[in-house]
């Protein structure tokens, strides 16, 4: 990622009825934004969307992350076993 990059850090939606793992993540680079996302597990599904300006496609992100959560998606935390 370059210096103007921000990442989401992959979001997980677990359903324990149907047993099936959810990724999602995305990227801000400048005036574009990648998403990545698909079952885990797999290697799922990419996109990416160039908006007008900067402040447009971080709304868009903004609003993206917030709609995920509202979905059930959780930050992926990683454990360091001391490693």
């Amino acid at each position: 990622m370059g210096t103007n990059s921000k990442s989401t850090g992959q979001l997980i939606q677990v359903d324990p009825i149907n047993g099936t793992q959810q990724f999602w993540n995305a990227e801000l680079n400048g005036k574009s934004v990648s998403i990545h996302f698909g079952k885990v597990g797999t290697p799922g599904h990419r996109g990416s969307r160039e908006f007008p300006s900067v402040d447009a496609a971080e709304q868009f992100l903004a609003q993206r992350v917030r709609q995920k959560l509202e979905e059930g998606y959780k930050p992926l935390l990683l454990r360091n076993n001391g490693r």
